[in-house]
């Protein structure tokens, strides 16, 4: 069966086992992960529930940007993962569909800091639960109508590196991993465009589920047979494909398939922000000199076109706002996807951004998920450019010096400038997970 194929491949997989490039961009994923943690630690949702666990006293896991916080593995993992999740710059795969390395880390770190694994270790299981990730997201992908990816597959791919990590056989991995897609959340894609902020937590449901399945394999509870299929066929908008479980195992590293981001905002949101980036650099363009914007698309980035988003979330997964803000801010990072950048010029602006799917684009995707934007000047100029897919994937991906100007602008404000270097450091090599975390603190 080709889930026992996958879940052996996590068991028997060595660190000697994973090829130098696939190892460097593992812990290139996971500096950037790390980052992406500590930037949304700030946000008042997580902080809020952050020192609600912390006050509570209990537990070995560090809950990472405090100032030395500890709670239970369960409660790290989930409230890290939440964390990484909230500035929608962690790194993610487009044939997945979503975004593997959020589901995988955050429970990696928790449960190796207490049980004190190595950075081997760490990188292995880490490895193992992004390959196992990707291709339960390649069985299931395209979803259902409405289904955000977010906490339906990622989950197995969570208890994958768990199991990996705690060095488990084939048999109880295959079974936590089973038990793991049993837990697959009911996720709506509207809670992200809507604005409720639950859409933040699913990763954060994920990381705690997987690591709970492992430890019901490990104390004798058995999954269904095919289960990783069976669990997840309702959320698949056709029969699962069976065989992506097993495909190209050791030959394909799907971790080097995935891409980085640098917009803090919805992947479908980044071919249009790079196009409104060129035009505005090159014809010197500002919010004031904008009569109007044209958008052409592919239809997922084309659904996006609230124009006048309510909150941070809401603002992340519109089209036209983010357009707005990148013309009104000159920038595309944190602080131009937060409530206090939903202003009154800029949500005007947003109004006059029109956005439209077209055939040429929808043919592309998923090889490609581009744009074309086209604005007009109040002077009457008209300027456009075509993105053919966003930067930070393999067709333009960024360089190692780009991920650490976004980790620094990310990590600097939590930790300090004197230990930013050492951070990035022990993320790349990586360090093990109790030395990481501790470098974590603010």
């Amino acid at each position: 069966m080709n889930e026992a194929t996958l879940a052996s491949f996590v068991s028997a997989l060595d660190r000697e086992d994973i090829p130098d490039d696939v190892a460097d961009r593992g812990s290139l994923v996971i500096a950037d992960t790390v980052g992406a943690i500590l930037g949304g630690a700030s946000d008042p949702a997580v902080s809020s529930l952050t020192r609600a666990w912390a006050a509570e006293n209990g537990g070995q896991a560090t809950l990472m940007g405090t100032a030395g916080e500890r709670t239970s593995a369960y409660r790290a993992a989930f409230i890290n993962a939440t964390s990484g999740t909230v500035l929608e710059l962690d790194e993610g795969h487009r044939f997945a569909a979503g975004h593997p390395a959020i589901h995988v880390l955050p429970a990696l770190l928790a449960d190796g800091e207490s049980s004190y694994r190595s950075g081997d270790e760490l990188l292995t299981a880490f490895v193992a639960g992004y390959e196992t990730a990707v291709r339960v997201a390649e069985m299931v992908v395209p979803l259902a109508d409405g289904v955000h990816p977010h906490g339906v597959w990622g989950g197995v791919g969570t208890a994958a590196a768990i199991a990996r990590l705690r060095e488990l056989d084939a048999e109880t991995t295959l079974n936590a991993m089973r038990i793991a897609a049993n837990y697959a959340q009911h996720t709506r894609f509207e809670a992200a465009t809507d604005g409720a902020t639950v859409r933040n937590s699913y990763a954060g449901m994920s990381n705690l589920s997987g690591i709970i399945a492992v430890e019901q394999a490990e104390a004798g509870f058995t999954g269904l047979e095919d289960g990783i299929a069976l669990h997840l066929s309702s959320v698949a908008a056709g029969e699962p494909e069976r065989a992506a479980l097993s495909d190209g195992l050791g030959d394909r590293w799907e971790i080097e398939r995935g891409y980085f981001k640098v917009h803090a905002a919805c992947r479908y949101t980044h071919a249009v922000l790079d196009a409104v980036e060129t035009v505005a650099s090159e014809q010197d363009i500002g919010a004031a000199d904008v009569e109007g914007v044209s958008v052409e698309t592919y239809p997922a980035a084309a659904s996006l076109s609230n124009t006048r988003p309510k909150n941070t979330l809401q603002a992340k997964f519109s089209v036209p706002f983010a357009v707005a803000s990148a013309l009104t801010t000159g920038d595309t990072g944190k602080l131009s996807f937060t409530d206090e950048a939903l202003t009154e010029e800029a949500l005007t602006l947003s109004e006059r951004v029109e956005v439209t799917a077209t055939d040429e684009f929808a043919s592309r995707v998923p090889d490609e998920r581009g744009a074309r934007v086209t604005i007009e000047t109040v002077d009457g100029d008209v300027f456009s450019h075509e993105v053919r897919a966003a930067r930070g994937g393999e067709h333009d991906p960024f360089t190692e010096s780009d991920l650490r100007t976004k980790f620094d602008q990310l990590v600097v404000p939590v930790v300090g400038d004197e230990s930013v270097d050492g951070l990035w450091t022990a993320a790349r090599e990586p360090a093990a997970p109790r030395v990481l975390c501790a470098l974590t603190r603010a």
